[in-house]
């Protein structure tokens, strides 16, 4: 997974900085302690954190260095957001349909995350020749 942070100093584009970068998993395991990020261009900087688990949440830390005011040294971030995570889990879990409802399941295959009544082009209940899903 490649992160990617943006620093700024007094809200320019930062360049020539040496950030770090440290990680930590949502049981309290440090993943990536101070490791340094590469510069890419116009502020950006990045880290490739090739021991990303995708079944794991983290929150990570970008430290811009010293020369920048606190406000805009530290950048946060995760890999997780308000239903983004989600999406990984309606793409390679368990989905069904049933009676003209499709279901969405979580990791253990049992748990739903999501259903919908599928409708055809005129509203009727179908589980043929949908045209959209409406939220039960």
């Amino acid at each position: 997974m490649l992160i990617m942070t943006f620093f700024t100093d007094n809200g320019v584009p930062k360049t020539g900085l040496t950030p770090s970068l440290s990680i930590i998993d949502s049981d309290g395991n440090v993943a990536v302690n101070a490791q340094s990020m590469t510069e890419i261009s116009l502020g950006f900087y990045k880290y490739n954190f090739s021991t990303y688990d995708e079944d794991k949440d983290y929150g990570i830390v970008s430290d811009g260095g010293s020369s920048l005011s606190d406000n805009e040294r530290y950048k946060v971030q995760s890999n997780e957001t308000a239903g983004v995570g989600n999406i990984l889990k309606i793409e390679k879990n368990r989905w069904k349909i049933i009676n003209n409802v499709l279901t969405f399941y979580d990791n253990d295959g049992t748990t739903v995350l999501y259903s919908y009544n599928l409708k055809d082009v005129s509203g009727k209940a179908t589980m043929r020749d949908v045209f959209e899903r409406e939220t039960i």
